[in-house]
């Protein structure tokens, strides 16, 4: 069973004294005058969710206190902590998962396949690799059933220099297609894969001798809408997500890799790019369904470790589904 959303404290935080700057014209606002230390007030934890539904990335600078119990209160806002579903399937209870040099999750690029999701091989997909230029930026897991609804990031080793954290809009993405391919679009539905050296990356034969032909089973190619809307405020988003995304269902290979190549050129735009140099007591939250996120590896020899908690659940539907 995942970890209780439910932090209990002595104290409550008044509804008062929040501010919300924003940090880029397309994604990310800095929130201030919040207390992490205590249970949050109805009306901060309100204030909080809209401005994540306007913003998609929240900066908790020099969050007071950025402790793994203050992240935990934080990710619970939007639903219950709980690890991604891949972990979940390999039995993993706890919502936080730290990230280092030496153990990070390794995702590579991978090829546009040529057929839909339910008729696809998986050695159909090697060797088509798409080019490294789009290396990094990704949405957690989008080849699982469903999708976090938010992720909160915690520092606990900051390099002296490098290791920013970046975020770009999905929702800016689209906004800023034409009308014509923003129609165009509607109704295509992209396949999306466990990316090469997901695996490895994971420690995946740790969990038995059967594990890769049990994830493999569990994780078949799948099926999402390449145009979504936002859960809260309806916004369309461009769901595509470098690495996972493989194949346009109902196009020829080379029309499909041609057209993922041009999007995902488009969402790694500075245009709808916040980048986060972290700060000891920082915390930052985004939304895992509207926005990308990556981490450069740009700080060796020096070291880095985070925390990551994940939160809440949600599905990519496509405009007017009802879903």
């Amino acid at each position: 069973m995942a970890t209780s959303a439910t932090i209990s404290t002595d104290e409550t935080q008044p509804a008062s004294g929040l501010t919300v700057t924003p940090l880029t014209g397309s994604i990310g606002a800095q929130i201030e005058g919040v207390d992490l230390s205590c249970d949050l007030s109805p009306g901060i934890a309100r204030q909080i969710r809209e401005a994540f539904a306007k913003y998609f990335v929240l900066v908790f600078r020099n969050a007071k206190p950025a402790t793994a119990e203050a992240q935990l209160r934080l990710a619970a806002l939007f639903g219950e902590p709980q690890p991604l579903a891949v972990f979940q399937f390999l039995g993993a209870h706890q919502p936080a998962i730290k990230f280092a040099p030496q153990s990070r999750v390794v995702e590579s690029n991978d090829p546009a396949a040529p057929k839909p999701a339910a008729a696809i091989k998986r050695e159909d997909l090697r060797g088509i690799a798409i080019s490294g230029e789009f290396d990094g930026w990704h949405s957690d897991s989008t080849f699982t059933p469903f999708l976090p609804r938010a992720a909160v990031l915690r520092a606990e080793v900051i390099p002296p220099v490098g290791g920013d954290t970046s975020f770009s809009s999905l929702c800016a993405a689209y906004d800023a297609l034409s009308p014509t391919m923003q129609a165009w679009l509607a109704d295509i539905k992209a396949v999306h894969i466990v990316p090469e050296g997901f695996k490895e990356g994971i420690n995946l034969p740790l969990y038995g001798p059967d594990a890769e032909e049990r994830f493999d089973a569990e994780y078949p190619p799948r099926e999402w809408p390449l145009i979504i809307t936002h859960p809260e405020t309806g916004r369309k988003a461009l769901f595509i997500n470098p690495g996972y995304v493989v194949h346009l269902v109902g196009l020829k290979r080379a029309e499909s890799h041609a057209l993922i190549r041009l999007l995902c050129r488009h969402v790694a735009s500075t245009s709808f790019v916040y980048r986060h140099h972290w700060q000891a007591g920082d915390l930052v939250v985004w939304d895992e369904l509207t926005a990308l996120h990556r981490a450069p590896d740009d700080f060796a020899p020096h070291d880095r470790k985070v925390v990551r908690i994940t939160a809440g659940r949600t599905v990519p539907t496509a405009p007017g589904s009802g879903g």
